[in-house]
């Protein structure tokens, strides 16, 4: 069962102290990675029995971990406060399946309250990375602080731009919210373009692909910086450029290098996968605004 299972599976077993604390803990995270029971009582508002209380309950569903005196939370803790809110704000009702499961996040299937489906993505920068620093024996309390500060911030990052793309076109995800290390997003159907399916017409396939590039370089001045076949769906004839945490903006003083980078990546997809044959600098020359059309 993966950490976001077990964190939905307890949510509404948790009682007010426990929230508090985990609260505290999350605060503590940002300065320090752990808290003692004392710093916990001041940060949580409670007092020390019920603290520890707290913390021992926690420590049975493993929503933190002891470190010396002090204690940690771990990542099916963020994963359950993060739930948690959005539940509070009426924005899920129910988590359901995986949809996607990859090196750096999965995605999984909610519900609203009237039956709507959408995407909650769960960042999980650091899987492997974490894991190899834990069998080091670094101190816990510092992997944490570095695991949530780069899985919160690729959080903020990909919903910033999502909002930044909003309108411009449906082929980029609408993003809901976000909170902590996920974002809430609109569920998309079809299979990433790294499958090989079966395109309504592979020429036109990809420049609609290159179009949305340009799109999102002239229209919000936003450049993926990683597009590649693996992070573009399709149903056959409708697309969608998913994954944008990494993504910067023309301020970037290596910009137009990324720019280049991504138009390249798709470029030479669709030549090796469908024999679709572009010039990539007169593909980029398009998506820059220097050429009317491509291919």
């Amino acid at each position: 069962m993966s950490t976001t299972e077990r964190a939905a599976r307890v949510l509404k077993s948790l009682k007010d102290e426990e929230w508090r604390t985990l609260a505290g803990l999350e605060e503590a995270a940002t300065g320090h990675g752990t808290a003692d029971i004392g710093r916990l009582s001041r940060m949580s508002r409670l007092p020390l029995e019920r603290v520890r209380f707290a913390v021992s309950q926690l420590e049975k569903r493993e929503f933190v971990s002891r470190r010396g005196s002090g204690y940690s939370l771990t990542k099916e803790a963020v994963e359950a406060m993060a739930l948690r809110d959005y539940v509070k704000r009426d924005l899920i009702f129910a988590l359901g399946a995986v949809i996607a499961k990859g090196k750096e996040s999965d995605v999984y299937e909610t519900l609203t309250e009237e039956g709507s489906p959408l995407a909650l993505k769960f960042f999980k920068l650091g899987r492997t990375s974490f894991t190899r620093v834990r069998k080091k024996r670094f101190k816990e309390g510092a992997e944490m602080r570095s695991w949530m500060t780069a899985n919160y911030e690729a959080a903020r990052r990909e919903y910033t731009a999502l909002k930044k793309l909003e309108g411009l076109s449906r082929v980029f995800p609408k993003a809901i919210a976000f909170n902590r290390s996920t974002v809430l997003l609109e569920e998309l159907g079809g299979v990433r373009l790294s499958q090989r399916p079966e395109l309504k017409d592979p020429a036109a396939a990809a420049r609609t692909v290159i179009e949305s590039i340009r799109l999102a370089y002239l229209g919000a001045g936003m450049i993926n910086a990683d597009l590649s076949e693996y992070n573009i769906l399709t149903t056959g004839d409708a697309f969608w450029l998913i994954d944008w945490p990494q993504a910067v903006g023309t301020s970037h003083p290596n910009h137009i290098a990324l720019l280049e980078h991504d138009v390249v990546a798709v470029v030479r997809f669709f030549h090796k996968a469908y024999g679709v044959k572009l010039d990539d600098q007169e593909a980029l020359q398009f998506v820059e605004g220097r050429r009317e059309g491509v291919g």
